[in-house]
């Protein structure tokens, strides 16, 4: 059966500008998490009920819809509501004065829910969550840092049928918070969990494409694609793209029609309608398989969310969108460069690097010359649909791989990898292990490249304008321009101290009798504290730890990670952040959140936001001692007295992990590290974008250009915390303690919204 798609998604939240992502969490824990409170019986809360609806005639719509240039990889039914904070729910005061309001919202059968905020005005103090009833998964805290000027939240899915919202709210806040949710969409196709292996028609579809994991792993266009979720229904890719300016402006790449499921239909939406259906836009960043050939589920941590459009070609089925906010240091982001020459068709090989069906990151190739053609929709019933006449790329058939619903939007990169088209429609697919010998089409990016957009400026304030504009915005008129990768100078390295080829490598290991349960987990033995040891050449920056979890029955939310040094045992804690791998703000790329009941292994992420470490660390993570059925996966090691893991006893003393007479284990944790040169410990990325933080001295003092409150930290390059100042707002310069002549002083300054990093000698 043939199959042509637009891999389409319908958005609907109205859209202005915000100064930052509505997605990024500020982490913290719910007041009535787990009942911790003891205050109230989680029964107690009162519950939204929705309406049942028909997921088999859904799924037929969606069969339909995905052949016949309508349909996206469509995995949820929305529903519109108008649950308010002060009319639903639970509204009350506990005994310190803090208000609070619960309301649980339940839609049978549902494997997920992810709601969108209609109204969403939170005072500083007051902290937003959502997580599911029982307590395996969380999101949050939002608070009034994501507020923005149209009150507009979209929200990520929480797996379960029922969940919670909960907000709290101090006594003296400045104002009382406006929260109301207007729309609830229920997840049919278990989105969080969706694996292809699992699904008979995806399994065959699925055969011919390799992880890019696997065979395309140095290529720095992986970490420009994104995963695209719009209106928390259907996804779609994009891609990070680049501008002569080399600035690191947050521009996205996608489809039309994956805003616009219309255009199937000939019919064209104004501009009012793109800036809605812009700001639903959730993108995850990293969403790969960590390991070739596994089924780990990977990281979901690194996510942006809220775009707008800058250009939109409906025929030809381009558009350009603007992040909010440049991706976080720790994304390890990559902007793409792009070709505008005509001549290119014959630049093979080409590349395509896509998410099939919400999938995790696969790559295609084609060895053929490419073909220019006019393409036109053929849609049941409806009348077809052209885009302009001789806009699309077409690749007669893939040499590698095909694509498939939900890779709509994907770049086509010819063999210097720069970028020449977006993905519109196609019939490829998988024969077996090989591709079916059909076409794809793309959109021609340098036909749109000086095409007029559709719209006059807005009187919102959104400026549309064509693709140059944007991307070539001096009018430098070059027809190629190189990707731009902010870490080149100091690139990002991910550190473990065991390569894992398969998951069958991880394992959880068990105590002997008469002792009871993990080495490295809850035992009955009362060890609560692990660790694994990192011993490196270079003074190193810790921007973030990766934890492999094993199948577990829940996630249990008193677990925290820990970052020592020392010289022969973890002995100065650095830092230490609560383990809640559902958060999806800092350490996202990820997909959704998933269900930490833990039906298999995965890969999770916590950030650390730029913290020295020197040459030998630490990162350790520790368990309430009531805590079951948790531990992070080791591996063992054949070889005597290498053992990278440890243990606290419960003499409090730290000892290798081979020495731990209970029961020695040679083994390392499967813990990574995420680091860069201590040498080199700018994470101000984009220099253009921010204010200038020049750290210059004058008598004991530093002189600060920022202007804004906050913190002063100075490390040692080994670690060790020299001094923390606060710093007013307005103030100039602060006084700094006296060191050795020559000492390199590591300095992070933190303000509500800005992290920057530099360096001192004294």
């Amino acid at each position: 059966m043939n199959k042509r798609w637009i891999l389409l998604v319908c958005l609907a939240s109205m859209f202005f500008c915000m100064p930052l992502s509505a997605q990024i969490g500020y982490g913290g824990k719910p007041v009535f998490f787990g009942n911790a409170s003891g205050l109230r019986s989680e029964t107690a809360v009162p519950v939204i009920e929705m309406q049942a609806f028909d997921v088999d005639s859904a799924l037929r719509l969606d069969e339909i819809n995905e052949q016949n240039m309508r349909g996206s990889f469509t995995f949820a039914h929305k529903f519109y509501t108008k649950i308010s904070k002060g009319t639903a729910g639970e509204n009350g005061v506990l005994p310190d004065g803090t208000k609070y309001w619960r309301v649980k919202i339940r839609s049978l059968k549902a494997y997920s829910i992810n709601l969108l905020f209609t109204k969403f005005r939170i005072p500083e103090g007051g902290k937003l969550f959502i997580y599911n009833t029982d307590f395996s998964q969380v999101i949050g805290s939002f608070d009034h840092r994501n507020n923005s000027d149209d009150g507009i939240f979209p929200t990520r899915p929480v797996a379960g049928e029922e969940i919670i919202v909960e907000y709290s709210e101090p006594a003296n806040a400045a104002f009382e918070a406006e929260l109301e949710i207007g729309e609830v969409n229920h997840d049919y196709r278990d989105v969080l969990r969706y694996e292809p292996a699992n699904d008979n028609n995806a399994t065959k579809n699925f055969r011919c494409m390799p992880d890019v994991i696997c065979d395309n792993a140095d290529d720095p266009n992986n970490r420009a694609v994104v995963l695209l979720i719009i209106n928390g229904t259907g996804g779609c890719t994009g891609t990070l793209i680049n501008n002569t300016e080399n600035d690191g402006k947050p521009y996205l790449l996608t489809a039309v029609h994956c805003l616009n499921s219309s255009i199937a239909y000939s019919i064209s939406k104004d501009k009012d309608f793109y800036i809605e259906r812009a700001g639903t836009v959730i993108a995850f960043f990293n969403y790969q398989r960590p390991v070739c050939g596994s089924t780990i589920r990977p990281t979901e941590e690194m996510s942006l969310a809220r775009t707008y459009p800058r250009t939109i070609i409906e025929k030809r089925d381009i558009a350009l969108l603007e992040f909010q906010e440049q991706p976080p240091f720790h994304y390890n982001a990559y902007y793409a460069g792009w070709n505008v020459n005509s001549n290119v068709a014959s630049d093979k090989p080409f590349t395509n690097i896509h998410h099939p069906s919400n999938d995790v990151k696969r790559y295609n190739t084609c060895n053929n010359n490419l073909s220019i053609t006019t393409y036109s929709v053929q849609s049941n019933g409806y009348p077809k649909y052209s885009f302009a006449e001789d806009s699309h790329w077409k690749t007669p058939n893939w040499t590698i791989g095909s694509t498939w619903p939900g890779s709509s939007g994907s770049p086509l990169f010819e063999k210097n990898h720069l970028l020449i088209g977006a993905l519109t429609s196609g019939e490829s697919d998988c024969t077996g292990n090989n591709p079916n010998g059909k076409y794809d089409v793309f959109s021609i990016f340098y036909k749109g490249w000086t095409v007029d957009n559709q719209f006059e400026n807005s009187e919102l304030g959104h400026d549309f304008g064509t693709v140059k504009s944007w991307l070539d915005p001096n009018n430098s008129d070059v027809e190629q321009q190189s990707g731009f990768d902010p870490h080149a100078e100091n690139p990002l390295q991910r550190i473990g101290n065991f390569n894992y080829t398969n998951e069958n490598q991880l394992m959880k290991t068990e105590y002997s009798a008469p002792n009871s349960g993990y080495v490295f987990g809850s035992n009955n033995l009362q060890t609560t504290e692990f660790a694994e040891a990192f011993s490196l050449e270079k003074e190193s920056i810790l921007h973030g730890a990766y934890l492999f979890l094993p199948s577990m029955s829940s996630m249990p939310s008193n677990v925290k990670v820990k970052i020592y040094t020392g010289e022969n045992a973890p002995e100065t804690l650095l830092d230490e952040k609560p383990f809640l791998p559902q958060y999806l703000n800092y350490g996202s790329g990820q997909f959704y959140e998933v269900n930490k009941t833990m039906t298999k292994i995965t890969e999770n992420f916590l950030a650390f936001d730029a913290l020295p470490v020197g040459k030998k660390f630490w990162i350790a993570y520790e368990i309430d001692s009531n805590t079951s059925d948790f531990a992070v996966c080791n591996t063992e090691i054949a070889s005597e007295n290498v053992s990278t893991a440890w243990i606290k006893n419960q003499e409090g003393v730290w000892l290798p992990s081979d020495q731990y007479t209970p029961q020695p284990v040679n083994s390392s944790l499967a813990i990574q590290a995420l680091l860069t040169n201590g040498n080199n410990t700018t994470t101000d990325l984009i220099k253009k974008n921010h204010a200038a933080w020049v750290y210059q001295r004058a008598e004991n003092r530093l002189l600060l250009n920022e202007g804004k409150a906050g913190i002063i930290v100075i490390y040692s390059t080994n670690g060790q915390l020299l001094e923390r100042i606060p710093v007013a707002s307005g103030q100039a310069s602060v006084a700094v303690r006296p060191a050795p002549k020559g000492t390199i002083g590591i300095v992070r300054y933190t303000s509500e919204k800005s992290t920057f990093i530099g360096k001192i000698i004294y």
